[in-house]
């Protein structure tokens, strides 16, 4: 079992990850940018390519940080928690029609066709479902996305995080998509606790349901790494060749990005920049699968084992543009606390367990005690 001020760090550490995979990834987005483009442009990546003075609200974080806040409904009412919450979450945290996730067109964004389908009254999972959209718009990028802290809250406990990343993605996606969510959810929590990545994305893939095509790919991609486990870029080559972008329909679908996050995951080898570098070099979409993998490898290795070169420019901010506008200056270890406090209120919603009742539930905030080895809680100094 994580200690307490143990599980703090792993949850700050993956929150870091998040952030700093994210603010990598965003430069070479495409649709401009592919694999052969990036490095074409920058050869090797072992660094941020661009600066940020303050980087901006992003879906890759937005989606994260609120819609997990349907705990705190379902806490107060004394239930178990459901799709409906999450989806209600959606609601209230969302500005219709801007921020919080990419507005591309009902039936074209799968974000923006789930959440006019619920304001009509179509309710979770429905909402997201093939028999409704269809499956291009089913599945594709973000039901892994929008996921990670659904695992962060699940720590060591890989079938939970899996049974609540599905319920969660299943507001605006199916099938892969939620298969997806369910990999990376189950990767985070078991990041906990292996001391292998390779034992990770195996253990991983086994909670998938057999002859699901996103089990196939990673079981494929595994099969290949045992072969050339020294070679990234051959892999790289055959997942191009074979799970690339122009063989799935939809804008970003969720097959070649969660090729993307098998393959820089096993040829990082927990090694945090090299994983993010990887997946940002893989191309396609390149925020989404480095914040993904960012969120994994920073949970493996705490926040002792990402580099203050990797953190010093993030300087714990997070922006983000919910409806709510107090609640979009955040600082991360503030965040992490946050999760920290509300996976005890997660608990408390199981009806299979007795509810918490200790004054643990309702951790007062703790601000900025600096605790947390080398955070900064966005505090920096002018002129900078």
């Amino acid at each position: 079992m994580l200690r307490q001020d143990e599980y703090l760090d792993r949850v700050y550490a993956g929150l870091l990850g998040k952030v700093i995979g994210v603010r990598l990834g965003a430069a070479v987005e495409p649709r401009f940018w592919d694999a052969r483009k990036i490095e074409e442009v920058y050869g090797e990546i072992d660094y941020y390519i661009k600066e940020y003075k303050n980087f901006a609200a992003d879906d890759d974080i937005n989606g994260p940080l609120f819609f997990i806040r349907a705990i705190e409904e379902a806490y107060k009412e004394n239930r178990e928690l459901s799709a409906i919450d999450v989806g209600n979450a959606w609601l209230n945290y969302t500005a219709h029609g801007h921020g919080m996730f990419w507005w591309g067109g009902y039936g074209v964004s799968t974000e923006h066709t789930a959440f006019e389908n619920m304001l009509k009254g179509i309710l979770p999972p429905t909402s997201g479902s093939i028999a409704k959209n269809g499956p291009v718009v089913a599945e594709q990028i973000g039901g892994q996305i929008f996921i990670d802290t659904w695992g962060l809250l699940c720590p060591e406990n890989p079938l939970k995080a899996a049974k609540l990343a599905a319920m969660a993605a299943s507001v605006s996606h199916d099938r892969n998509g939620i298969y997806g969510a369910m990999f990376v959810s189950t990767c985070i929590s078991l990041a906990f606790k292996k001391k292998e990545m390779l034992e990770i994305v195996t253990e991983a893939c086994n909670i998938l349901p057999e002859n699901s095509e996103y089990r196939k790919m990673v079981e494929d991609i595994i099969h290949f790494y045992k072969e050339k486990s020294s070679n990234w870029k051959g892999c790289r080559e055959y997942i191009l060749d074979k799970y690339g972008a122009d063989k799935y329909p939809g804008i970003v679908h969720i097959i070649p990005n969660g090729a993307i996050i098998v393959h820089s995951l096993l040829y990082g080898n927990g090694d945090f920049g090299r994983t993010i570098s990887i997946a940002v070099m893989d191309g396609d979409d390149t925020d989404c699968n480095a914040g993904n993998v960012g969120t994994i490898v920073g949970v493996f290795n705490g926040s002792k084992g990402i580099d203050k070169r990797w953190r010093k420019p993030v300087n714990d901010f997070v922006a983000t543009s919910s409806v709510i506008g107090c609640l979009n200056i955040n600082d991360i270890p503030t965040l992490a606390r946050y999760i920290v406090s509300l996976r005890e209120k997660l608990e408390a919603t199981d009806r299979s367990k007795k509810r918490i009742e200790d004054k643990s539930v309702d951790l007062p905030n703790v601000s900025f005690d600096f605790s947390l080895p080398g955070s900064t809680h966005a505090m920096r100094g002018y002129p900078e």
